[in-house]
């Protein structure tokens, strides 16, 4: 009987433990994100706001869209994010990494035949 309750309060404290590792992401509120085509362009922003983050999965917007599908993983070094977006014609993938407070992604549109850097940092 004893064995159980350790294992029932360890199971517990890894559980809690998770949850606190997901909320704690950094992710949540809003990003200012550049998604400037090429180097040397000016600056092109844009907003990204995180306004959930639970359970392995994020809510919010980005560049004007719903972000669906949000999808996190939180067991690398890094916090991987993936999500899609879509306007009145076209669904665009997204991807990219959380690290040292600022977020690097993709964006890919195959309908558009588009691919696009962005990087961003908390507004």
């Amino acid at each position: 009987m004893k064995t159980i309750q350790i294992l029932l309060l360890s199971l517990v404290f890894m559980a809690t433990q998770q949850i606190a590792t997901l909320s704690d992401t950094g992710l949540e509120g809003t990003w200012k994100i550049d998604l400037r085509p090429t180097p040397d362009a000016e600056p092109y922003i844009t907003k990204m706001t995180i306004s959930e983050v639970s359970d392995k999965t994020i809510k919010g917007k980005f560049y004007g869209s719903s972000i669906t599908s949000g999808l996190l993983k939180t067991s690398w070094t890094k916090t991987y994010l993936a999500f899609t977006t879509s306007d009145s014609n076209h669904t665009y993938y997204h991807s990219g990494y959380y690290l040292d407070g600022k977020v690097y992604g993709m964006s890919y549109c195959p309908t558009r035949q588009l691919t696009a850097r962005w990087t961003g940092v908390k507004d």
